[in-house]
């Protein structure tokens, strides 16, 4: 994997302020105007995630440099939004986890309040541990959909679970410097309030690259494309 390129591809493209201004005026508007039943901001979310893909796929056909170009917005929503369901998913245990310990620790709070602190305890370590699984899995959990254009592919887990065990290292690097891409993402907040919207998108551009790097290199997927070209 050549991390150093998922930092830099993005100014690599010659209309990269472009770029980059539209995805931070999606998501100015997202937030702007998410008292609206949310709806607004869950598309511009969506519209990313879906951004996000197209850069996995470029990543997969062997085009590491440049970005991709804002149109087919519908599509974009709609892979968006399979990006969202898979992460929700994938997710399921800490949502069932927390579902079924909050009702007790709160029921034994006032009674009983070193078994609720206990059980809070167990349910903390358990987020922390499966967030982290997760954020190993889901970048070939994504990069499969991507790659596949089918949706459920995503949920076959053996295969997901076998790509990543395989290619562990591969995987872990992924996840560092996804972490690092989200840490730079919301440096914009912190440096100027608004600067967000112009880091957060940039970080989900680099985290697109990187997913589809490590599925490169953990299913030889240019040779498989060129392949496919020869035949056509």
């Amino acid at each position: 994997m050549d991390i150093g390129k998922s930092f830099t591809f993005v100014f690599e493209d010659d209309a990269w302020i472009t770029k980059i201004l539209i995805a931070a005026g999606i998501l100015f508007l997202g937030v702007f105007f998410s008292w609206l039943l949310l709806i607004p901001l869950i598309l511009a979310v969506a519209l990313l995630n879906g951004y996000m893909v197209e850069i996995i796929r470029q990543v997969i056909r062997g085009q590491l440099d440049g970005l991709p170009e804002w149109d087919n917005w519908g599509d974009l929503i709609a892979d968006g939004l399979k990006v969202v369901v898979i992460q929700i998913v994938y997710a399921l245990p800490i949502i069932i986890a927390t579902c079924c310990l909050i009702i007790p620790m709160v029921a034994t709070a006032e009674n009983a309040e070193g078994f609720s602190a206990f059980l809070g305890v167990v349910l903390g370590c358990f987020i922390l541990l499966w967030a982290i699984a997760m954020s190993v899995v889901l970048p070939a959990a994504t990069a499969v959909f991507a790659a596949t254009d089918d949706l459920a592919a995503a949920f076959r887990f053996g295969e997901v679970f076998a790509l990543v065990r395989d290619n562990l290292s591969t995987y872990l690097i992924t996840l560092v410097m996804s972490w690092v891409a989200s840490f730079v993402g919301g440096l914009g907040g912190a440096v100027c309030g608004l600067g967000t919207f112009l880091t957060a998108p940039y970080g989900t551009m680099v985290t697109g690259h990187l997913y589809g790097q490590a599925y490169v290199a953990s299913t030889a997927a240019p040779a498989q494309a060129a392949i496919e070209e020869e035949v056509e």
